[in-house]
């Protein structure tokens, strides 16, 4: 599937807010917003523009952003670890608080029905095993909120630093097994999960664009096409992956 982006046409919009007020209304929150830099007649709203070099997923260690099909989105094993929000050139990640209500379409009820049940809502914190802990610094290196973790498992301390999402990224990477969670087997359940623009997958169509009454607001193909609309516009959204994709072969990175 090829990749896609919004385009608003400046030369149409009236700015009438639809496109955010029915975001808002299908998803909880308003997902994009009408700023972001502007190509002649064109713009590139503040949304998710599915980097074909997908920072967000290559930061996340937990399976939590994925890509599929030219699109990026939000799975449900976002434990809201923020390494997502800070890998995002374009700053439209947002972490939201897991009671966060998500509205959805009628395939996305129906995968999620398939899926298995809620996690339980535990509270649990990071444990440690001393005598495993050689001091690297990976966990906090990874953490999120920056809490030093080894300083707990050096002394084989729980980590209750209140600033603990309880996303378990430590204990993901830690290369020693040192941490765990102190209440087994149950997962605790995370208290954010991240959110972002995925194109209304679930949907039949992205609500932005069909509910626009000027047709202002487009979902096009980013590929060589958008020459023709504006030779910056192509650069910004297709070129400089392109290019820097060169350089990477050029210099060895990619074979």
């Amino acid at each position: 599937m090829t990749r896609e982006i919004l385009i608003r046409d400046l030369s149409k919009c009236v700015v009438c807010d639809v496109c955010t007020t029915v975001c808002k209304d299908r998803h909880g929150r308003a997902r994009m917003n009408l700023e972001g830099p502007r190509f002649g007649r064109y713009q590139l709203p503040n949304v998710c523009r599915n980097c074909p070099d997908t920072p967000c997923v290559t930061a996340c260690r937990l399976d939590g952003m994925k890509e599929r099909g030219g699109r990026t989105f939000v799975t449900d094993a976002c434990k809201g670890c923020n390494k997502c929000v800070e890998a995002c050139p374009f700053g439209v990640v947002t972490l939201l608080p897991k009671e966060h209500k998500k509205k959805e379409g009628f395939f996305a009820r129906v995968l999620g029905l398939a899926r298995s049940a809620e996690p339980k809502a535990i509270v649990g914190h990071v444990a440690s095993d001393a005598s495993r802990c050689v001091q690297c610094g990976v966990c906090g290196y990874n953490c999120p909120q920056g809490i030093q973790v080894r300083d707990y498992a050096r002394r084989g301390k729980t980590v209750n630093d209140p600033r603990c999402v309880r996303c378990g990224l430590c204990i993901e990477v830690c290369p020693r097994g040192t941490l765990r969670w102190d209440i087994a087997p149950e997962i605790p359940s995370p208290m954010f999960r991240a959110d972002k623009c995925n194109l209304c997958d679930g949907y039949a169509e992205s609500a932005c664009v069909k509910e626009c009454p000027t047709q202002a607001l487009l979902r096009i193909p980013a590929d060589e096409r958008l020459l023709n609309m504006n030779e910056a516009l192509y650069h910004e959204t297709v070129g400089k992956y392109l290019a820097a994709a060169d350089d990477r072969r050029h210099s060895g990175g990619v074979k």
